[in-house]
């Protein structure tokens, strides 16, 4: 620990994986598309006389035209407010937009998260997903690693060492912060050395492996039982 904390806490960027940034534009080109076509041919579909169409198109093309129009206006709202790079250096986490601006959560703006009794720095579950959570000025936030837009930059392959690089700067510049064991096992982060945890990531997968392994066992009985009786 001691030598981890004698050595230089470099800055860290997010780094392009352009194999899946290329794979998620595709696919969600592909299927904005695909729904594009179905909403646009819809009273076509469901309407099998001439007179039906008719009636069903004068009442759903405007409000087709209506909702492309704030569809688009949203997207471009988004492309405005898009991060397109994450930086985590000495004094926090920097995200950086294609605008120009850049949203900081500085480690001198830590304190003390009213979500936990216990910990100032622990975690929060977000659609099944574990979300690192700190108090940021008095107020709960949830620090997200891969929130930069594919759309519009690229997938950052390179979120677990964001985080675990600002989790370290947690430790080296914010001491008298308590944080809960759990982040580092659930990230699997070596506590010392703040690197990937490799053997641990692997343990975790196993483990979801097996459960998953028993859940589709017991279905696959409870299938073949229906069908038996």
């Amino acid at each position: 620990m001691q030598e981890n904390v004698m050595k230089e806490f470099l800055p860290l960027a997010s780094k392009p994986g352009w194999i899946m940034t290329w794979l998620i534009r595709i696919f969600g080109i592909a299927i904005l598309l695909l729904i594009f076509l179905i909403l646009a041919v819809l009273p076509f579909l469901i309407c099998e006389k001439v007179a039906v169409l008719v009636v069903a198109a004068i009442l759903y093309y405007p409000v087709w035209a209506v909702a492309m129009y704030r569809f688009f206006r949203f997207m471009k709202k988004g492309r405005e407010e898009a991060v397109v790079k994450i930086l985590v250096d000495d004094k926090g986490i920097h995200y950086k937009k294609l605008n120009g601006s850049t949203d900081d959560i500085l480690y001198s703006q830590l304190g003390r998260s009213y979500l936990s009794d216990d910990y100032d720095v622990h975690l929060t579950q977000i659609t099944k997903t574990m979300v690192l959570t700190v108090g940021v000025n008095g107020n709960t936030t949830k620090i997200l690693f891969d929130s930069i837009d594919p759309g519009y930059s690229y997938y950052t392959q390179n979120s677990r060492a964001l985080r675990a690089r600002f989790i370290e700067g947690i430790v080296r510049f914010r001491p008298d912060l308590k944080i809960d064991p759990l982040v580092f096992e659930e990230f699997s982060i070596h506590p010392e050395k703040f690197t990937f945890d490799r053997r641990q990531y692997l343990q975790h997968v196993k483990e979801a492996a097996i459960i998953t392994g028993i859940i589709l066992l017991i279905s696959l009985g409870l299938m073949l039982a229906v069908v038996k009786f």
